[in-house]
């Protein structure tokens, strides 16, 4: 087999794992020429998509424990899924996928009705995750990554608090540092 015919097959058989109707078809042709019945093809893909969105809903559950505590793990597991198959990852590494998800929330009408809060949580804690990537400093240093605003006290739902244990919901401005080896977040005030 040419290279080029398996770089082809590789491409329909990934388009098949997003659910893409035209790759679905092309799947099914491909099970043909490999003289594989379809039915035993489709199962084989569909094993495949079903790994893809347990793997989607562990990777994006790590990088976002606290959206996905505020959203309950159903609802996550069932947009990580989504997610997935309409933002797949584009690098080899898995843990760089998921850059998107605030963007991706900010467009699911009913979440920002009732949960707006959820994006900017979102993104304190990619800016959180990302930090474990970026340059050491030396332990006595502070090396800013990000400054997240947020009408929402998104540095203390990070920490573990809800809404009914905040006295009042103020807006906070996140600080992502890095010191030494760490990455953290703190809550500083606008003219800081």
């Amino acid at each position: 087999m040419s290279h080029q015919k398996l770089l082809a097959q590789q491409e329909i058989l990934l388009d098949g794992l997003f659910d893409s109707w035209p790759a679905v078809q092309a799947n099914a042709d491909l099970a043909s020429q490999q003289a594989w019945p379809e039915a035993q093809y489709q199962r084989g893909l569909q094993a495949y998509r079903s790994n893809a969105s347990l793997l989607a809903q562990r990777v994006l559950g790590a990088t976002f424990p606290t959206v996905r505590r505020l959203m309950g793990a159903d609802q996550f597991d069932g947009l990580a899924a989504y997610f997935w198959r309409t933002h797949p990852p584009t690098k080899g590494d898995l843990a760089q996928w998921g850059e998107g998800l605030e963007a991706f929330l900010r467009t699911i009408p009913e979440l920002m009705l009732h949960e707006a809060h959820l994006p900017d949580v979102g993104a304190l804690e990619w800016a959180l995750h990302a930090g474990l990537t970026a340059a050491d400093s030396e332990p006595t240093d502070l090396l800013p990554l990000a400054l997240i605003e947020s009408e929402f006290p998104i540095v203390d739902l990070v920490n573990g608090k809800n809404f009914e244990d905040l006295e009042s919901i103020q807006p906070q401005r996140a600080l992502v540092y890095r010191q030494g080896f760490k990455t953290n977040c703190i809550s500083i005030t606008k003219d800081a």
